[in-house]
């Protein structure tokens, strides 16, 4: 448990900061949720699980004509988000929340959100309180939610927003047990700050005429460590993970990359349920896209391992990571990302990024 205060936590509050100190937020949101919990394996729940709760947010839209990202992503607003959820039927308790997030326009009044953070549920395992719930681990977990928004303008000042969206929660190992939680869930809100000066379709692709695409190749190490899910669920054993890429990033745009690599990953857990297992790498073919805002980079992609191995029992798996670039055109990034199974987080990767 220590070891997610110690490393997620500083993470998300340096972001949060790091917004914070643009100065005054222009937009303030407020909504209500309502939603379920979506069944996973191992789950507790049935998929009928109800939810409701609140969502406030302070967001600084980024409008400065001269810079092309700004443009391109229509006036994006970025900022801090909290937010609460009452779980019925949960062994877990409530959620509560706390993240950055990106808001940024799709298409006329469409727009999308992301956010990254924390989550506390109040009535984690104990073994000694609640036998109960032998489903989430610990009171912190990671918060992800991708979704869709679409707005209304009221007023100048006032627009109402109307959000459908995917919600997961876990802690990646860090503490067992741990098998997640997804939940769709739809907001409606209210924001107040200066209405979007226009609703208009998105810039043209090769709108910046004196972009010319360029490749660069990368070395990213990441190591980690988790509790294994193969011992006694009140083990407090860590095992060391790590990940090594080599690969190949092609800037197709300003705003816009796509890549491959290498994926060279191993989870010592492993070990645990096969002493035998002397494979010191699990190679996998990894393919990416990249989202950028600034220094920041979205990074969404999809690996398959090159040989099959008994204790992956899904030969796919996906990754999402964030990473903030070091200088306007530094060669250096760091972050944090995740290995992502169908219903849990194999492990979080610490990410550092060297670009050639």
């Amino acid at each position: 448990m220590q070891t997610l205060h110690k490393i997620w936590l500083p993470l998300v509050l340096l972001v949060s900061l790091h917004t914070v100190a643009k100065g005054q937020p222009t937009h303030y949101s407020v909504g209500g949720t309502a939603g379920m919990v979506i069944a996973t394996n191992g789950s507790p729940f049935d998929g009928r699980s109800p939810t409701g709760g609140i969502d406030v947010a302070a967001l600084w839209s980024h409008k400065d004509t001269s810079v092309f990202w700004h443009r391109f992503w229509d006036e994006p607003m970025i900022g801090v988000r909290a937010n609460y959820a009452h779980i019925w039927n949960s062994v877990a308790g409530d959620r509560l929340g706390l993240a950055w997030t990106l808001n940024g326009p799709l298409l006329g009044h469409l727009s999308w959100t992301y956010s990254v953070g924390l989550s506390m549920y109040t009535k984690p395992y104990s073994v000694t309180h609640d036998t109960t719930n032998s489903f989430i681990g610990s009171p912190l977990n990671c918060l992800i939610d991708l979704g869709f928004m679409y707005e209304l303008p009221l007023s100048e000042r006032l627009t109402a927003t109307l959000t459908a969206k995917l919600v997961h929660s876990s802690n990646g190992y860090l503490y067992k047990p741990n098998h997640g939680l997804n939940y769709l869930q739809a907001e409606l809100g209210l924001r107040y700050g200066p209405a979007r000066r226009h609703y208009r379709h998105r810039p043209s692709f090769f709108s910046d005429s004196t972009f010319h695409g360029y490749g660069r190749p990368f070395l990213l190490v990441a190591p980690g460590a988790v509790m294994s899910r193969y011992d006694d669920i009140d083990d407090i054993i860590y095992y060391p993970t790590y990940l090594l890429q080599l690969g190949y990033t092609r800037q197709v745009h300003p705003c816009f990359a796509i890549g491959g690599a290498l994926d060279l990953s191993y989870n010592f857990s492993h070990r645990r349920m096969a002493p035998t297992d002397e494979l010191p790498v699990y190679p996998a073919a990894f393919g990416f896209f990249d989202t950028q805002w600034g220094p920041l980079t979205l990074r969404l992609g999809l690996a398959h391992y090159l040989a099959y191995y008994p204790l992956n029992w899904e030969q796919y798996y996906e990754r999402v990571a964030v990473y903030y670039r070091i200088g306007n055109a530094g060669h250096h990034l760091v972050g944090a990302g995740m290995k992502v199974h169908y219903d849990h987080i194999d492990f979080i990767e610490w990410s550092y990024i060297y670009e050639f």
